[in-house]
């Protein structure tokens, strides 16, 4: 699906053929290549075929083109070209670049992004906070690191978006979720149509039956209550089972500690019974010398005496 700027010749679409593909890949040629001197391993960097192409033109005839890679949670717009045949002549309230930078962060908008990082050359950063205010967006803060490209000097452009109402969620259906890009713009515009005529309709009801309002609203009370009551029964059960958990957790560091306890109780017997047994060998061999020396001692005396008998028997008769 394309959108037109009102009032202006400019159509601004997804590309999803690939004679438009090679239209957006020629007009960035003859203006990163042709007019920046950027070389062609540099600009087209292999991030074409993961990357959201998106074409302008002007009454039939390719004028500009951008990408859009998207990450977790931001997206990048980068890549933005126009011919310059497209350029000093509007085309509409803003001219081409206009037309097809805001239709990027529309698109990203769509898909529920809320921030973008991108980066700007100096001179023109003002373009790019014009942009994002005209998008739904505002840029927050411009980067402190100037970075050089291809002989121009740089600056980083951080900002947030807000997502646009019906854009696409995890619960979307399958067939949005596996339809062509291309697509994406039209199925978020009816969705959100839908969802503003869904609110007209019940703001009317509403204002029309005061007594129907009420009821519903002593309906939402009730339901409300009960959510409340099962959250309580749910904190509850929670309660419950962290409860017996820590008596498990209790008893187990009981049982834990019994058992070292024990180990150490088993531990201290065995240290006790071997000093036991070392002060029952020394004191048998304290015995067992004390013997031997009683008996050398005995020796001694015995030999004393026998000497003493062999003196008085040698001595002469008076």
């Amino acid at each position: 699906m394309g959108v037109i700027e009102p009032r202006s010749q400019i159509e601004v679409s997804v590309i999803k053929n690939l004679s438009d593909l090679t239209q957006a890949m020629d007009i960035r040629s003859v203006v990163f290549v042709g007019e920046y001197g950027c070389t062609e391993d540099e600009e087209f960097d292999g991030n074409d075929f993961s990357a959201t192409q998106i074409i302008a033109k002007v009454g039939g005839k390719p004028a500009g083109t951008m990408r859009l890679r998207y990450f977790a949670d931001f997206v990048i717009p980068e890549r933005l070209a126009v011919l310059p045949a497209f350029r000093k002549g509007r085309y509409g309230d803003r001219g081409v670049a206009y037309a097809l930078a805001t239709f990027g962060f529309k698109l990203a908008r769509m898909k529920g992004y809320r921030r973008f990082i991108g980066y700007s050359v100096v001179g023109l950063e003002q373009f790019w906070d014009r942009v994002a205010k005209a998008s739904g967006g505002k840029v927050d803060r411009f980067g402190d690191h100037p970075i050089e490209c291809s002989g121009s000097t740089c600056i980083g452009v951080f900002g947030s978006l807000e997502p646009m109402p019906g854009a696409i969620h995890p619960r979307e259906h399958h067939e949005v979720l596996t339809a062509c890009e291309a697509e994406i713009p039209q199925h978020v515009m009816q969705k959100a149509e839908m969802l503003q005529t869904l609110s007209s309709d019940a703001l009317l009801v509403e204002l029309s039956n005061p007594g129907r309002r009420a009821s519903d609203h002593r309906a939402t009370d009730l339901r409300a209550g009960m959510r409340a009551e099962g959250r309580q029964e749910d904190r509850r059960a929670t309660d419950r089972r962290a409860s017996d958990r820590r008596g498990n957790d209790r008893r187990a560091g009981d049982r834990r500690m019994s058992d070292r306890r024990q180990e150490n109780h088993f531990g201290l017997d065995g240290i006790l019974g071997q000093d036991q047994r070392f002060v029952e060998r020394r004191m048998g061999d304290r015995r067992a010398g004390d013997r031997r020396a009683a008996d050398r001692r005995m020796g001694d005396r015995r030999c004393a005496v026998q000497a003493d008998h062999l003196l008085v028997a040698a001595a002469p008769a008076a």
